[in-house]
């Protein structure tokens, strides 16, 4: 597994989470859990989630219809999009905030390396990231479970500036935007 050089866990990974997901996910995934555990990466913006809890809480809404209709969530960001598996199609990054969905490797590997390499420009070419810096700066850093939400959403009219992102509890605000826009299929 490659290094992520500002990783700051939250909590290790059970190991029956990891016996229960080992043949459901791919071994990179497995080995940055064994050795990472949860947390964030990509300046903050990228979290390793637990996805018994995002399956229980928005497994009903990730809008899988393609290839094996399989989307564990294996990561969120700090703007509520969610980040699947699919042994199908690999790595897919779903942004409800823009109702789209973007590839992002083959391999949870080739995500992990890209975003450390890369950094903000492949977080901003990839996940449109840019506003997440001026929106920690404005309301501080985010607790493990939140995310930066545009209050309006954007598909209500709401602008797209750093005034009208607000910290929400991620989960809760996936169910809110899909709820008021749909599912984002993919």
């Amino acid at each position: 597994m490659i290094e992520i050089p500002d990783f700051v866990p939250h909590a290790p990974v059970p190991a029956d989470l990891i016996d229960a997901y080992r043949d459901r996910v791919p071994e990179d995934l497995v080995e940055l859990w064994q050795q990472y555990g949860f947390g964030t990466f990509g300046e903050g913006f990228v979290r390793v989630i637990d996805p018994r809890a995002y399956e229980a809480g928005i497994g009903d809404v990730l809008g899988k219809v393609t290839g094996q209709g399989i989307a564990i969530p294996i990561m969120v960001t700090g703007f509520a999009d969610v980040v699947t598996w699919d042994p199908g199609d690999g790595v897919t990054g779903i942004t409800y905030r823009s109702e789209e969905t973007t590839g992002l490797g083959s391999r949870v590997s080739t995500f992990v390396k890209l975003t450390v390499g890369g950094g903000a420009k492949h977080l901003e070419r990839k996940l449109d990231w840019g506003l997440f810096p001026h929106a920690v700066a404005k309301h501080g850093a985010l607790a493990f479970d939140e995310s930066f939400v545009f209050v309006p959403l954007l598909s209500l009219g709401g602008p797209k500036d750093v005034e009208h992102l607000q910290p929400r509890k991620t989960i809760e605000a996936i169910r809110t935007m899909v709820e008021l826009q749909g599912v984002v299929e993919h």
